[in-house]
Order: structure tokens, then C-alpha cells, then sequence
């Protein structure tokens, strides 16, 4: 670790910016890692894609699916192919206290930057149970960690409750899944000049940059979105950081098709109950990628379905630049 524990806001602040990418995992044939496909992706985003640094292990990795040493596992894996080039986050996320402790000492021993974690999904319908579920945490590692608000799923981090996690020593960053403007700009005030926050959504990213003042953007979009040679999500971010608002929004407003085909293949299942990680990973196959196969409970998308997707992504342009 590149910082003390006192550090770990500072240490946010100077690498928590940019455009992140998280991805699913591969599997292989015996729906193991497959430490081949993931290396190539990793690969494929910081040379291709040209990404400021990766979020490992999250939500639609299939975390909830990997006993914890596949997950020690992948976390060494992803790190060593990164090499250095990027900064790196691994997901911790758990619903036993102790195992976030073990999965977080064990990225922390590896060399990770970050680790992220999620509310606890039982036993935990109140602040104070949940403030209580990262002090123990915090208490027992040294590396940054980022809180994971999905109220969808979890108790929210408020912005009462947010403020009071910022004063834990080694809470330095926040992952927004709320989707309500009027509870990440709460959120903001009361906690963005302590940590880093991120709308973990591309569409108002633009406004996140030059109307909120947030410097870091991780979801999944940034991979899906741009290919080798067409980084329109870079483009329009370094354009707004160079001041150049009008080019930043006529690049942010020619990938409009892609948002719309977002909705439909990825937060129309989501937000219906269903997790779309097949379509992610059939959609990474479709741009060049490694994807493949899910595993249970995630449902598999039909061969029907793949053909709609296909010429979905077609209409927009996307696999001619591939």
C-alpha cells in the first residue's frame, strides 16, 4: 500500500479520477477463473480502451457467486496483469463481517489501492447497524475503502449516515447506485469535500464533470461503449477538462444510440428483477472481447435474444469500428 491509513482521503483524492471500467468475469469450460480471458480483458481496456483504473469483483462479476478463495484468486490475477499501469479497486463485498476483513487484508497484502464494500443485504435495516458493519471493518485494515450505496438491494447511505462514515479514518470514496439526482447532490453536500464520489452511471457524467465538480466515473459503460481506436467516452471527458464544453457535448451526444440499446439490454432487465450479465458478456463478445458463460442464478440470454442484440449494436456503428 502507496499510503498510511491517515492518508487514505489524500490517496483518493490523487487517484480516484477519471474513467473506470468494472467487467463480469470469465469462466472456463469447467466454470472455473479462466485466467487466460480475464488477463486478455484486462489488457484489452488500459491498451484499447484507454481506462484511468478498474473496479474487480463487483456486482455484475458475479462476486456473490465465487467462494472466497476464487475471489483471492481473481483479485491476484487482475492485479498482476495490470502491472502497475492503473491504479486498481477490489470488491470485498459480503454479508459476513469477518470475510470483508479477510477478502480486504488480503487485497491490501497484494498491493491494491482500494477496496470497495456494500451494505450488508441482512440484519442491517438501520444506520446505526450499518455504520456499525464498517467500523468494524475500518478497524481492522488500513486500506481505503469506498462505501457501495445500492438502496435498491440495502439499507442507503444517507447523506446523515454518509457524514458519519467520512469521519472513519479510512473511508475515502462513495459509489452512488441511487439513481435520484436529488440524493446524490444531498450526498454531495454533505460529504463531498471528505471523499471522492461516483454516479455509477455514464449519462450524466458530463454534468457530474462540469456541474457537480466529481472527477471520477466507475461503472461498466466505458467498456462497452467504445472500441480500439473509437474512445468517444475519453474524448469528450478530456474535452471538458480542457474546457472545450461544446466539443464535450456534441461527442457525449453522438453515443446517444448506445445509451438507448443500454437501456433496453441492461437496465430494462435490471430494473425487471433480472440480472443481465449474459447480454453484458454476449455484448463484450460482439466488440472483440472474452465473455462466455454465466453461472446460476444469472439466467443465460437465448440464441434469439443474441441475434436482436446483434443487430441492435449494429445499428449503431459499433461493430463496424471492430
Amino acid at each position: 500500500m502507496k499510503y498510511s491509513k491517515k492518508e487514505s482521503k489524500e490517496a483518493a483524492r490523487e487517484l480516484l479520477k477519471g474513467i473506470w471500467t468494472a467487467m463480469p468475469y470469465c469462466w472456463d469450460e469447467d466454470d472455473n477463473f479462466d485466467d487466460l480471458a480475464n488477463r486478455s480483458n484486462m489488457d484489452h481496456i488500459i491498451e484499447n480502451i484507454k481506462v484511468d483504473g478498474h473496479y474487480c469483483s463487483g456486482n455484475i462479476a458475479e462476486f456473490w457467486s465465487m467462494p472466497d478463495n476464487e475471489r483471492m484468486h481473481a483479485h491476484e490475477v487482475m492485479l498482476d496483469q495490470a502491472r502497475n499501469r492503473i491504479p486498481m479497486i477490489a470488491g470485498c463485498h459480503h454479508q459476513s463481517v469477518k470475510q470483508v476483513v479477510t477478502l480486504a487484508k488480503h487485497a491490501q497484502e497484494i498491493g491494491y489501492d482500494f477496496v470497495i464494500v456494500l451494505t450488508p443485504y441482512v440484519a442491517a435495516r438501520d444506520d446505526e447497524t450499518v455504520y456499525q458493519f464498517y467500523e468494524y471493518i475500518c478497524s481492522r485494515v488500513d486500506i481505503g475503502i469506498i462505501l457501495f450505496n445500492v438502496p435498491q438491494n440495502c439499507h442507503p447511505i444517507n447523506a446523515n449516515l454518509a457524514k458519519r462514515l467520512s469521519k472513519l479514518p479510512n473511508i475515502c470514496g462513495y459509489k452512488q447506485a441511487d439513481g435520484s439526482p436529488a440524493s446524490t447532490h444531498s450526498i454531495i453536500d454533505s460529504v463531498g469535500k471528505d471523499i471522492v464520489i461516483s454516479v455509477a452511471d455514464e449519462a450524466p457524467w458530463l454534468t457530474s464533470m462540469t456541474q457537480l465538480g466529481l472527477q471520477w466515473l466507475v461503472n461498466y459503460n466505458p467498456h462497452l461503449y467504445q472500441s480500439k481506436g473509437w474512445l468517444p467516452l475519453k474524448d469528450y471527458t478530456d474535452a471538458a477538462l480542457n474546457g472545450e464544453i461544446n466539443r464535450a457535448t456534441e461527442i457525449a451526444k453522438s453515443i446517444q444510440p448506445l445509451r438507448e440499446l443500454h437501456a433496453k439490454w441492461i437496465m430494462g432487465y435490471w430494473n425487471s428483477g433480472r440480472m443481465p450479465i449474459s447480454e453484458m458478456k454476449y455484448w463484450q463478445e460482439l466488440i472483440g472481447m472474452k465473455g462466455g458463460r454465466t453461472r446460476p442464478p444469472v439466467i443465460e440470454i437465448s440464441d434469439e435474444k443474441k441475434q436482436e442484440l446483434k443487430e441492435d449494436l449494429k445499428s449503431t456503428g459499433l461493430l463496424d469500428i471492430n
